[in-house]
């Protein structure tokens, strides 16, 4: 078993910065050091198709493209279900991305809450708000839909929820929060689904 020490990478609302002044402190003795970076510059890709090289082209192709000062990071390979293995790529200020490795070397891991979540077939919408993003995961009998998007107030959690329920059924579908203010969304949009799950 390894020692792991957690820091979060969080981009800034207005989309220019990344809110983390200078990295926390890391531990020496931890084996590994894990990086939640919470951006809606970030994307999944299926193991097979992803190649390091190509990650910010990968992100480019999804409409997420690096902006200046910018580079993209990936996670390690993670299951999302039966027959489904997946690497989160992100988009990280170059500034913080220098600072953090160069304390943590070769230590340090990259992920993203959307490699979190459920991974059973029963349909099931998963919602994840942190850091004004919204991460946004949808399972019938696999994965069919990740995104992480950013929202600001409540109008746009109902917007993107509305859309969805165009394409899924969502009153025959779990809805699974964790997050921030799983409450509130429960309250928002609870009523539309068969049941309803929150993490805090």
């Amino acid at each position: 078993m390894y020692a792991t020490n957690k820091v979060s990478i969080q981009q800034a609302l207005d989309g220019h910065s990344f809110s983390v002044p200078k990295p926390e402190r890391l531990s020496p003795e931890a084996e590994r050091i894990e990086a939640e970076v919470l951006t809606p510059q970030t994307v999944l890709v299926p193991r097979e198709l992803f190649e390091a090289a190509s990650a910010a082209e990968l992100l480019a192709a999804a409409g997420l493209a690096c902006r200046e000062n910018q580079e993209a990071v990936w996670s390690a390979p993670r299951s999302l279900g039966p027959e489904t293995e997946a690497i989160a790529v992100m988009a990280v200020d170059t500034h913080i991305l220098q600072a953090i490795l160069e304390r943590a070397g070769d230590r340090i891991v990259f992920t993203t809450p959307l490699l979190e979540g459920p991974t059973s077939g029963e349909p099931t919408l998963w919602l994840c708000r942190k850091a004004g993003v919204l991460y946004i995961k949808v399972f019938d009998r696999s994965l069919r839909m990740a995104e992480a998007i950013p929202v600001t107030n409540q109008a746009d959690i109902l917007y993107f929820i509305e859309r969805i329920g165009h394409t899924f059924p969502l009153d025959e579908m779990q809805l699974h929060l964790t997050g921030e203010e799983t409450a509130l969304l429960r309250k928002l949009i609870g009523k539309r689904f068969k049941q309803v799950a929150c993490e805090s």
